[in-house]
């Protein structure tokens, strides 16, 4: 695999999901192995999920460098982020962590399709 067929991989899972309304996706190949992904999905409640991913390919592997996934209401106000910008050193599972409106809490790394997951379960 390499970092366009990883793109191509995050475009089947977004439009295949029966949450997602509309998306765009914008891809930036670095190099074959080395890809920057910046997506909008508009979900069917009204929400919206941005990402972006600065993601390395390592034989079949997505090593995620940077990421970021925020889950916003209808009206822009933040419902969750997970992101790993290493700036929250007491969290455990630092730099991974995921932010609501009461605070910044520990959390496994993340990808787009267990983010979906878990807001599919939330929506519908």
């Amino acid at each position: 695999m390499n970092s366009r067929e990883y793109c191509s991989q995050i475009e089947t899972i977004v439009r295949d999901c029966p949450i997602v309304t509309h998306f765009s996706i914008d891809f930036d190949e670095i190099d074959v192995e080395i890809g920057y992904l910046k997506g909008r999905l508009e979900l069917i409640d009204g929400s919206i999920l941005y990402f972006i991913e600065f993601v390395e390919i390592k034989g079949n592997k997505a090593n995620r460098l940077k990421y970021k996934y925020q889950w916003q209401s209808e009206t822009g106000d933040l419902i969750a982020r997970w992101d790993n910008v290493p700036h929250h050193q007491e969290i455990d599972t630092f730099p991974h962590h995921m932010h609501d409106e009461k605070g910044v809490y520990a959390s496994k790394g993340m990808n787009l399709k267990t983010i979906i997951d878990m807001l599919m379960d939330k929506i519908s």
